[in-house]
């Protein structure tokens, strides 16, 4: 790439002047923002672990609550109740005010029958809750709460309508009596959206929020930007159950919620994308106990904006900078390099080599001065060079026409014609000179036209083509075998504007392929009449069959060679043990002969088999492969 020596010069002064700004902005600068990124990552992983926490105490204390209800006295015979006993409305209106004083949406009690015989919510009474989960826990000894699920009784939403599969959950505790038997369940129904008021109760940003995930990847509260979801039609009525939370492209869970669901504790500097197809900075913290995933999420491009900020006002700063300087640097440069321009003004009108009388003058006692005067001592000694080159030229063209290939040049396509072509390359095709084939037609030394169609395709898509073989014919209509290397020529811009190739006569050569083909199949059909079994195989102990013969297959109780080809050999044997004796010996001794053990064929009959065999190996002592011969010796 051509850069005159005036820009060079401002460029000069711009790089030294400007070096330590940029040096402060490409060292410093990065540490800087990664430093300012780090502390919003680490921000965001703080805020995850407060709420985390929060979601922690919080169910404790909901546990907390339900111990503290049964092992009132009051509560032990509560499963004996009925609605005409005096005491039936004293625990209830105890539990109605464990209900209104703790914010829960219910609590009720079953007998060790799971048939429910109080609760505040009076159509719950009765209700057979054996097959629960959590009663079948309860009952086991176990203070737990359950995940978000759908409700199956009514329930107040968010319109104070009432709702079957409203997102609900329940913590249970056994009721014991003086005898610390289990003889019921006491159950308080959570209200599940004060998890997502302490979800939304630490707001950071306009885009920042923190929500709960269950094992199955479903969000459990309710997301801070719910209204907008139900806007784009991503969620009908709530995220709870509804949403989950996946990549809109791909459908998978998130990279923050498949980390976390998967038990890990971490965070994402670097960026995935939400369930809205946003990318986001991300921090996840599991909590086995109950297997939820708190995860709090902001937008990449607000979580880093003061990153961003601050790369903004840098590049600001060195530009205001960078202005005067360029000013300065752009004068200061032409000043020094117009004599300078003026000799390449010259140089370019004796870059023709025609003209080479002009001469430079420039009077000057510097460097410039200098070199003036040797351009123009070169003047004068570049006409014996091209004198010199021209010589050189006559003697390359006679080497060209010496060499015992055919070399050419032709037009593209089919149609087209040599317009060039060496002393060899003439004879090749039945001429005495060069000048008698320029003007012909390519194809005209084809038998088949197909051919020169094939080549040119090929040229035509991939430039070259090496090693194509044609059967062509001389101008006295001799046909002989023509191998040639071919390239396509293009322009600037990408235009085909000539072929150019080698060619030389292989008739010969392919006499002796043939022959050599024709002694290959003899070869092969001698090896097929012996009576023995003739094989190749990979080395090692399990090795594989490469070859082998029509008799080494039979005698395997195969058809034919192709069927054996790929089979273990040491599944032939009865005992692998022989398999790896032979191989030793062969790795020691390079050779085994009449080595005899028992085998079997492909129907598993057993035979008696005595081979003798070699181990070959390449230039570098590496085993390459085992031949051998082998025959039943069963009957013998």
């Amino acid at each position: 790439m051509y850069i005159s020596i005036q820009n060079k010069i401002i460029v000069l002064l711009i790089a030294f002047t400007l070096l330590p700004f940029v040096v402060l902005k490409i060292v410093a600068f990065p540490k800087v923002e990664s430093d300012v990124e780090m502390l919003q990552i680490r921000h965001l992983d703080s805020v995850g672990h407060k709420q985390a926490l929060l979601v922690s105490n919080w169910m404790r204390e909901r546990m907390k609550d339900v111990l503290v209800i049964s092992d009132n006295p009051y509560m032990v015979n509560s499963v004996n109740l009925t609605r005409k006993d005096k005491e039936y409305e004293e625990t209830l209106r105890y539990l109605e005010l464990v209900v209104v004083e703790y914010g829960y949406m219910g609590a009720f009690v079953c007998d060790d029958k799971g048939v429910v015989t109080i609760a505040t919510i009076e159509e719950s009474v009765g209700r057979d809750l054996s097959n629960k989960d959590y009663f079948k826990n309860a009952l086991q000894g176990k203070t737990l709460a359950t995940s978000v699920i759908p409700s199956e009784v009514p329930l107040m939403n968010e319109l104070d309508e009432k709702e079957i599969g409203m997102p609900t959950m329940f913590v249970t505790t056994p009721l014991k009596n003086k005898d610390y038997e289990i003889i019921g369940v006491v159950v308080l129904r959570v209200h599940v959206a004060t998890l997502s008021n302490m979800m939304h109760s630490l707001t950071f940003g306009q885009t920042g929020e923190t929500y709960i995930v269950n094992e199955e990847g479903f969000m459990i509260s309710e997301s801070r930007f719910s209204d907008k979801l139900k806007e784009k039609g991503i969620v009908k009525k709530r995220c709870s159950l509804e949403l989950k939370v996946t990549d809109p492209d791909t459908g998978e869970l998130t990279h923050g919620v498949a980390q976390c669901i998967s038990g890990n504790n971490g965070f994402d500097g670097k960026g995935y994308r939400d369930y809205t197809g946003i990318t986001v900075l991300g921090a996840w913290h599991w909590l086995p106990e109950f297997k939820w995933g708190v995860i709090t999420e902001i937008d990449l491009d607000e979580g880093y904006g003061l990153a961003h900020n601050l790369h903004f006002v840098v590049n600001a700063i060195l530009f205001v900078i960078a202005f005067p300087v360029i000013l300065a640097a752009y004068l200061m440069g032409r000043q020094v390099s117009n004599p300078i321009l003026r000799l390449r003004a010259l140089t370019d009108k004796l870059a023709t080599g025609e003209d080479l009388s002009q001469r430079i003058d420039i009077k000057q006692k510097d460097e410039i001065g200098g070199l003036a005067d040797a351009f123009n001592k070169m003047i004068s000694s570049l006409e014996a060079n091209k004198r010199e080159l021209s010589a050189s030229e006559k003697r390359y063209k006679r080497r060209i026409h010496s060499l015992m290939e055919g070399i050419y040049e032709c037009e593209p396509g089919v149609d087209g014609v040599f317009t060039w072509i060496n002393q060899s390359g003439a004879e090749i095709l039945g001429y005495n000179t060069p000048e008698e084939v320029l003007g012909k037609k390519v194809e005209t030394i084809y038998i088949d036209l197909e051919d020169r169609e094939r080549l040119v395709k090929k040229l035509e898509k991939d430039g070259v083509w090496k090693g194509f073989i044609s059967h062509c014919k001389k101008c006295n209509g001799d046909q002989f075998w023509m191998e040639r290397t071919s390239n396509m020529v293009r322009d600037e811009n990408g235009k085909p504007i000539l072929i150019f190739g080698v060619f030389r006569d292989i008739t010969e050569r392919k006499k002796l392929e043939e022959e050599l083909h024709a002694s290959e199949k003899q070869h092969k059909a001698l090896l097929n009449s012996i009576s023995d079994g003739v094989y190749q195989c990979v080395p090692g102990i399990e090795g594989a069959y490469t070859y082998i013969n029509q008799a080494g297959a039979e005698i395997l109780g195969y058809s034919s060679p192709e069927e054996v080809l790929g089979t273990r050999v040491v599944d032939i044997y009865v005992n692998s043990q022989d398999r790896n004796e032979l191989i030793e010996t062969l790795e020691k001794e390079g050779v085994c002969k009449d080595y005899t053990a028992f085998c079997k064929k492909r129907n598993g009959e057993r035979f008696i088999y005595e081979v003798s065999c070699s181990l070959v190996r390449d230039e570098t002592g590496k085993p390459i492969m085992i031949e051998g011969i082998f025959r039943d010796m069963t009957d013998q």
